[in-house]
């Protein structure tokens, strides 16, 4: 299998939080479209077939680090706060 780049990574980790690709746009401040470009290629690199065998993996890998759980907190706070508006 190819090795993950970093961005790849977090996104793959946001993935295993159960976010949305919305909420990972957000929290990596970069667009939906790229969210989605890197779970293809994640998908690929893995050899995963759908969405739901992505997300087990995600849940089981190693990548949810304290790091990533600070970005899914901001996530969800820049979220609250634009409901607000």
């Amino acid at each position: 299998m190819a090795r993950l780049t970093n961005r790849e990574e977090e996104v793959l980790s946001l993935v295993g939080q159960s976010m949305s690709c919305k909420q990972i746009a957000r929290a990596l401040a970069i667009s939906e479209f790229t969210v989605r470009k890197h779970r293809a290629s994640i998908l690929h690199k893995m050899r995963l077939g759908t969405t739901a065998q992505l997300t087990a993996f995600a849940k089981t890998s190693v990548t949810n680090t304290p790091q990533v759980g600070k970005i899914s907190q901001h996530a969800d706070q820049r979220e609250r706060h634009d409901r607000s508006f």
